[in-house]
């Protein structure tokens, strides 16, 4: 009995003291990991009945894009939309602006997690769509 009891301790401590400096290792490199960022910085001047096409990038991830995300309340203007492929680092912003203004977007992309939570990018554009 206290040949076991021996045996559960030598092996059970070491093993706690790798996890605890796996986990402490873990923290350690997903503090290390860059932000993402979206990108282009600023969006080109849309015309107003014209196709519009602008390619969206996120940069700095250590793992893949879920979704690149338009906020509904600061959303693009009617006739455009993102498309997005799921694990892509990349979208577009297309379609046709159908009425002239200026329109503040917020956007975002989100990575997935792995070791780590996934890490989000977000970026708030002023599109200007003329006649």
């Amino acid at each position: 009995m206290l040949r076991k009891l021996f045996f559960a301790l030598c092996l059970t401590l070491p093993l706690a003291g790798c996890e605890a400096g796996i986990f402490a290792n873990t923290l350690a490199g997903c503090a290390m990991q860059p932000e993402p960022t979206l990108l282009p910085e600023g969006l080109p001047i849309a015309i107003a009945g014209r196709p519009y096409s602008v390619r969206l990038e996120v940069i700095n991830t250590s793992t893949p894009v879920h979704g690149i995300y338009v906020s509904d309340a600061h959303a693009l203007p009617e006739g455009l939309w993102v498309e997005h492929q799921d694990r892509d680092s990349h979208g577009l912003i297309t379609g046709t602006p159908l009425k002239a203004g200026t329109y503040e977007v917020h956007m975002s992309a989100g990575t997935y997690g792995t070791q780590c939570t996934g890490r989000r990018a977000s970026r708030v554009y002023n599109l200007v769509v003329t006649e």
